[in-house]
């Protein structure tokens, strides 16, 4: 990869974050970039190093976990707004990737918080 990224991903990327609320596909993320959903696939894992939808994946899962850190949003909430529509595949997801499902997650931060004051 060079130093400066494709406008195609890049335009890629940007969508995700904008909408990561929405179940976006690999064709979806493929027209905004122009490309055939093969060959965004292709080019996407050559420039970021993973799948779209795994790093749309991730992308997710760390707006989720500052969410839980940052806002008093009830976790359905959390979890729609990441794009998640199942409450018990989203707090699997969660605490596949943290450690931790997200109830407490957000407990634990807060009592790091508390103690912090």
């Amino acid at each position: 990869m060079g130093s400066t990224i494709d406008d195609r991903i890049a335009r890629a990327l940007d969508a995700m974050e904008q909408r990561l609320s929405e179940a976006l596909t690999v064709g979806d993320l493929a027209a905004v970039a122009g490309l055939s959903p093969s060959r965004f696939a292709h080019l996407f894992r050559r420039t970021v190093g993973v799948p779209p939808l795994r790093h749309l994946h991730a992308l997710r899962m760390r707006r989720a976990q500052q969410l839980l850190e940052e806002s008093s949003l009830p976790i359905r909430n959390v979890m729609r707004q990441v794009g998640w529509s199942d409450p018990s595949h989203f707090s699997k997801d969660f605490k596949r990737r943290f450690g931790i499902g997200p109830r407490g997650y957000r407990s634990r931060i807060r009592t790091v918080l508390a103690a912090a004051l």
